[in-house]
């Protein structure tokens, strides 16, 4: 009896050609664990040893982006990755952490810098950002780390982190540090943070600016929508959550407003999200052959 069931469900598992509903997501390229057979994890196991997490909270982005930009971001990087490298990639957990903003950043923004700011949860925003305490965004990804490592048997894992806050930065470099000290040989963690080419990162990076919906316009264009911002005039970086790189930087503008060229209803470009995306991809593949997969 149990072999005749178990034949019956193998049976149920019919070529794509016969099945119901279209091609499978892994027919498509797109190696989310979710949608694979065990079978299919093991066998991909088994080939490089490779599994890939892309991390990022919910978080404000103007009223043009939608919450999960950074996650999406990380999603789109990591399907992208997964497909070329023929590895699995967990499903995008929607967790990270901030700390208050410095006087100086607040200044910088448009604030007068005495106030208590986490993150981009600005005081005119009308919903809060899914910001997890430190230790408990540690608590998560050491416990993630965990599964993938010991109970799914994986020797190798990728995070890709699409969270640019500094100590979002540093528990993920703490944590890979301590686990490749600790582990046994064979066994290795890295992080990368996405979309952004090296290229790009000497001139800052923005927040909910042209380039991040550029990137989002490129892998989520549903969830684009810049009618939602004020058809005229500047954008005040306090009132929109909209910053620019060169005010993160310590540069801001004379009226603390975004600049023209970083003015997402003016610069938002799908091909040019494309080509970041494209060569963020490369860069971070050569990383993975050199840290991760060596010869």
């Amino acid at each position: 009896m149990p072999a005749k069931r178990k034949a019956e469900g193998r049976n149920l598992s019919t070529p794509a050609a016969h099945r119901r509903g279209g091609l499978r997501p892994i027919e498509q390229g797109d190696w989310n664990m979710a949608y694979l057979f065990p079978e299919e994890i093991a066998e991909a196991r088994a080939a490089t040893g490779l599994v890939i997490l892309p991390i990022a909270p919910i978080e404000w982005h103007g009223p043009h982006l939608a919450m999960g930009c950074d996650n999406l971001l990380a999603h789109a990087f990591a399907r992208e990755l997964a497909r070329q490298l023929r590895c699995p990639y967990y499903p995008p957990l929607f967790i990270g952490t901030e700390r208050e903003r410095e006087p100086r950043l607040l200044k910088s923004i448009g604030f007068k810098g005495d106030e208590f700011i986490e993150g981009m949860d600005f005081p005119g925003n009308s919903v809060g950002s899914a910001y997890y305490r430190e230790e408990v965004f540690a608590a998560v990804v050491r416990d993630t780390l965990n599964i993938l490592f010991e109970r799914m048997g994986f020797s190798r894992i990728l995070i890709i982190n699409g969270h640019g806050a500094l100590n979002q930065k540093e528990v993920l470099t703490r944590l890979c540090s301590e686990y490749n000290a600790g582990m046994k040989r064979g066994k290795r963690v890295i992080w990368v943070y996405p979309g952004f080419p090296a290229a790009l990162l000497g001139t800052g990076i923005g927040h909910a600016d042209a380039s991040e919906a550029s990137l989002l316009s490129a892998s989520f264009p549903e969830c684009v929508d810049l009618s939602r911002l004020p058809g005229a005039g500047r954008l005040k970086n306090t009132r929109f959550g909209v910053v620019d790189g060169k005010t993160f930087d310590g540069s801001p503008t004379r009226h603390h407003t975004v600049r023209d060229k970083d003015d997402p209803r003016k610069h938002t470009d799908a091909d040019l999200g494309k080509q970041y995306l494209a060569r963020a991809v490369k860069e971070a593949l050569r990383q993975v052959k050199k840290s991760l997969l060596p010869k």
